[in-house]
C-alpha cells in the first residue's frame, strides 16, 4: 500500500518536490495534498495536477496523511509543526531554522515522544549527518559552517538592510553563532542550523557568511572535530532559479529521505 503525503508550502521547492514524488517515487508515495497559507496561490497549480488543496492545516490532517513535508518557512513549522505532531503524524522538517530555538525544538520533541511521532530532517543542500552525529557522540565536539552565496541570493535578508554588497569583491558579511545566523539570514543560513544541531547546538557552532560576486553555486563547508576524529566537508548545489535564496537540491533531499524510509536497505 502506498503512504500518504501531506505536503505543507507549495512554493517552488514543495513544487520540485511534488514532481518527484509522481516520478521518481510513486510505487511507495502518492500525495493526500496540499496546505499552504496562500491557498489561492496553490489552487491552480492543484487542479493541473489533480491535488486536493487545503485552506487550513485542519482539513489536510483530516485526511490522515501517513507523512507531512514542509517547504514553507521557519514560521510555518513553528506555527504549524506542533499540530502535525499531535495528531501523531511524522514531520520532515526542511526549515531547519526553526529549531535554532532550542526550547523549541525541546517541545518539538516533547509532543513527537508523546504522539508516537517522528520528527525528519531533510539533509538539503548538505550531508555528512551520519559524521557529525558519530563525532557528536564525544562531548566537547566542534562545529564550523562557512557558507558562500552570489550577493543575489543573499538579497532581502535582514542583516543586510540599508547596506549593499559589493558586486566586484568577496567579502565577509556575517560571523556568529547559528542562532545569531538564522536570525540574520532567515532565508539563507537553515543547512547551518542542521549541522550545528546535529553537532554542539546552535549557540555553539561558529558560522560564517561569504558574499562572493559571480559565483554559480551555494557553497557550504563544514568542519567537525573532537578528540578522536575530525571531518572536512564541501557541498556545492545551484541556487533555485526562481528563488536564489533556496538550492532545489533540498526538494531532492527530501525524496531521498522517503525513499531511504521505503527501502529494505537503509543509509544512515
Amino acid at each position: 500500500m502506498k503512504r500518504r503525503i501531506g505536503l505543507l508550502g507549495c512554493g517552488t521547492l514543495g513544487r520540485t518536490f511534488l514532481e518527484l514524488l509522481r516520478t521518481k517515487l510513486s510505487d511507495q508515495y502518492e500525495a493526500a495534498g496540499i496546505f499552504d497559507k496562500m491557498p489561492e496561490y496553490a489552487k491552480a497549480y492543484g487542479e493541473e495536477h489533480g491535488y486536493q488543496v487545503f485552506e487550513t492545516l485542519e482539513g489536510l490532517l483530516a485526511e490522515k496523511p501517513d507523512m507531512v513535508v514542509e517547504f514553507a518557512s521557519v514560521e510555518a513549522v513553528q506555527e504549524y509543526g506542533p499540530a502535525v505532531l499531535d495528531a501523531g503524524i511524522p514531520l520532515v522538517v526542511a526549515s531547519v531554522g526553526a529549531f535554532a530555538d532550542e526550547a523549541f525544538l525541546a517541545e518539538m520533541k516533547e509532543r513527537a515522544e508523546r504522539a508516537g511521532a517522528r520528527i525528519y530532517v531533510a539533509s538539503g543542500a548538505i550531508g555528512g549527518f551520519d559524521v557529525m552525529r558519530t563525532l557528536a557522540l564525544e562531548e566537547g565536539a566542534r562545529v564550523t559552517i562557512v557558507n558562500r552565496k552570489a550577493p543575489e541570493s543573499l538579497a532581502g535578508a535582514p542583516f543586510l538592510e540599508g547596506k549593499t554588497l559589493s558586486d566586484t569583491e568577496e567579502t565577509l558579511v556575517f560571523g556568529g553563532n547559528a542562532l545569531e545566523a538564522i536570525q540574520a539570514f532567515p532565508k539563507n543560513v537553515n543547512v547551518a542550523v542542521a549541522a550545528a544541531t546535529a553537532v554542539a547546538g546552535p549557540k555553539k557552532a561558529r558560522v560564517e557568511v561569504w558574499s562572493v560576486p559571480g559565483l554559480a553555486c551555494n557553497t557550504h563547508v563544514i568542519h567537525v572535530e573532537n578528540s578522536i576524529a575530525q571531518a572536512n566537508m564541501e557541498f556545492a548545489s545551484m541556487p533555485d532559479p526562481k528563488n536564489p535564496r533556496s538550492s532545489v537540491i533540498a526538494a531532492w533531499s527530501a525524496a531521498a529521505l522517503l525513499a531511504n524510509l521505503a527501502s529494505p536497505l537503509q543509509f544512515f
